[in-house]
């Protein structure tokens, strides 16, 4: 009842406002009979209004409430909102009310369904796994059977890397709510990117020799890296070939070609036959500039050689844009050229030597080639030419020339000093006024000498050694035709014969050369002196005999003719 009288209350005062205009107006003769009507139905169904009194009448002020907007209790505002659902409902489902609903009763409890086990079946993005999740079956249901589970797999399509064990496993021992991989697939492999392996710096790094005495020799900074064809440069390793793979849908996953490396192939630079090596075509200078190696026939000083540079020992030619400083070498295999000046230097070159100025030994100066020399001036210095020497003048050297010595130019004279000329002196002037001494000597060079006295050494040592193993060869084949030898005599035997005949045929060879080379030393008929002036103090040598000038003389000729030097216009 209190919840009755509480919705009451609250109706009738919100109805009672609505109505403050009217409340000093006495109801109307209907209005007080509906009223008390009203108040003798709602005594009727609730026996204890007449224990409130008259306060329950005056809340509303004397106005009644409308029929159409009264609900007397909550259970009958909740009954009235559940009809207007089972309305809803029926309709949506596109019928007619049910009995029940009709009647207004509750719906009876469902009744639990069975249910059988169920799987959540996922795969990765990159379909390379399969994750599977089985649920528990309810209400009796079937569990979960291995059928069911590859049959699953099999409507997704995986077919590739299942886990057969994980299957019985899952299905044996009811593994419910547990997440599982079942099935993976095979990565690819990719390939390998190739390598390259260099046996040379690709920087030059300065690399100090070190003296005797323990001290740093900063004239050998070890600048150049020497090569000879053949060399090997870098070693080149080759990429690999991906291995591809499989995903859980059978379907083939492919791997990345390795990638080839930068080959650094410059000039004079080749491959081996199997192309895994990068080698030297020929002999000289291995730089790297640009990305490659390169081997390089001439190296170029662009600067003066001296303690910025160091001495130079190169395998191929030298090319030096300025001069050469006293105390510094420079050796090359190819040929030297210097567009400066050289000052007591050292140069030594297996080709020809090109001086474009000249050189003033300070008494320390050294030039020997194998080729040509060619120089503006020589002055103090000590010279040998494998062939033929040209210049200006020379002053106070000692030369030495396996082939002709030629000075033109102005001056054109040879003054000081001694030479030794195999073949033909030609100048314009020996000696000088002031009666220098200047030794020429014409035929057999002091070299031509010394090596034919050096290969008549040789075969002297050979014949000796040619004797020693005659005499122990002589004695084991002895030996071996009276009771045998044993392995070791047997093989130093063997190795006596095969010695044998190497020694013959070097013998055969250094003969050769001695009688060649004694040739050349007879050989004086040939050889001449040609010159404009001879001035006294010159001393001439041809062959055994010697000349001395006591009086100028011009336009002359000196020759090598029955013994003795004879002289003749030019």
């Amino acid at each position: 009842m209190k919840e009755k009288s509480l919705l009451y209350n609250l109706l009738m005062k919100y109805l009672g406002d609505e109505g403050a205009d009217t409340q000093d107006t006495p109801l109307g003769a209907d209005e007080g009979q509906e009223k008390k009507e009203y108040d003798k139905l709602y005594a009727e169904e609730d026996p204890e209004r007449e224990s409130h009194g008259s306060g329950h009448t005056e809340i509303g002020a004397g106005i009644l409430p409308q029929k159409e907007t009264l609900i007397e209790t909550v259970e009958d505002w909740n009954e009235a909102e559940l009809e207007k659902q089972r309305e809803l409902d029926a309709r949506s489902r596109g019928g007619e009310l049910t009995p029940d609903e009709e009647a207004g009763s509750e719906p009876e409890e469902e009744t639990a369904v069975a249910r059988d086990a169920s799987l959540e079946l996922n795969v990765s993005a990159d379909k390379m796994e399969a994750m599977l999740m089985v649920w528990e079956p309810e209400g009796g249901g079937a569990d979960i059977t291995e059928q069911a589970l590859r049959k699953a797999l099999a409507d997704r399509h995986i077919i590739y890397g299942v886990d057969e064990e994980k299957i019985r496993d899952i299905a044996g021992n009811k593994r419910y709510r547990q997440m599982f991989v079942i099935a993976r697939g095979k990565p690819a492999k990719d390939g390998s990117s190739g390598k390259i392996k260099d046996f040379f710096p690709r920087q030059v790094q300065l690399k100090y020799a070190t003296k005797q005495n323990g001290g740093i020799d900063f004239k050998n900074m070890n600048l150049i890296h020497n090569v000879k064809e053949g060399d090997v440069v870098c070693q080149i390793t080759r990429p690999t070939d991906p291995e591809d793979g499989m995903n859980v849908f059978g379907q083939p996953v492919r791997g990345s070609q390795g990638m080839m490396p930068a080959i650094p192939q410059g000039r004079n630079i080749t491959y081996n036959e199997d192309g895994t090596r990068l080698m030297a075509a020929c002999e000289g200078n291995l730089t790297f500039r640009s990305g490659r190696f390169h081997v390089e026939k001439v190296f170029e000083v662009a600067q003066n050689v001296d303690n910025s540079v160091g001495n130079i020992n190169f395998s191929g030619s030298v090319f030096i844009q300025g001069d050469v400083f006293e105390g510094y070498e420079v050796r090359a295999k190819g040929n030297i050229t210097v567009m400066g000046m050289v000052e007591g230097a050292t140069l030594i070159a297996g080709g020809d030597i090109q001086l474009q100025k000249g050189m003033r030994g300070m008494h320390c100066g050294i030039l020997e080639s194998g080729g040509d020399i060619t120089a503006k001036f020589l002055e103090d210095c000590t010279i040998h030419a494998g062939k033929n020497i040209q210049a200006e003048y020379i002053i106070n050297s000692q030369v030495s020339c396996e082939n002709n010595l030629t000075l033109v130019g102005r001056r054109g004279a040879f003054i000081g000093g001694s030479c030794s000329v195999y073949n033909e002196m030609n100048v314009k002037a020996v000696g000088a006024v002031s009666h220098i001494t200047t030794s020429v000597t014409l035929g057999a060079t002091p070299q031509l000498i010394a090596e034919a006295e050096k290969t008549a050494e040789e075969i002297r040592e050979i014949t000796l050694q040619q004797e020693e193993n005659r005499k122990n060869t002589a004695w084991l084949t002895e030996k071996q035709n009276r009771a045998g030898l044993t392995p070791a005599q047997q093989q130093r035997l063997n190795g006596l014969n095969l010695e044998a005949s190497v020694s013959k045929l070097k013998q055969r060879q250094l003969q050769s050369k001695a009688a060649q080379l004694a040739k050349q030393i007879r050989e004086v008929g040939r050889t001449r002196l040609l010159a404009d002036e001879v001035y006294p103090g010159t001393v001439i040598g041809i062959g055994d005999s010697r000349l001395v000038i006591m009086d100028k003389e011009d336009s002359v000729s000196y020759y090598y003719l029955d013994g003795e030097i004879r002289k003749g216009m030019r």
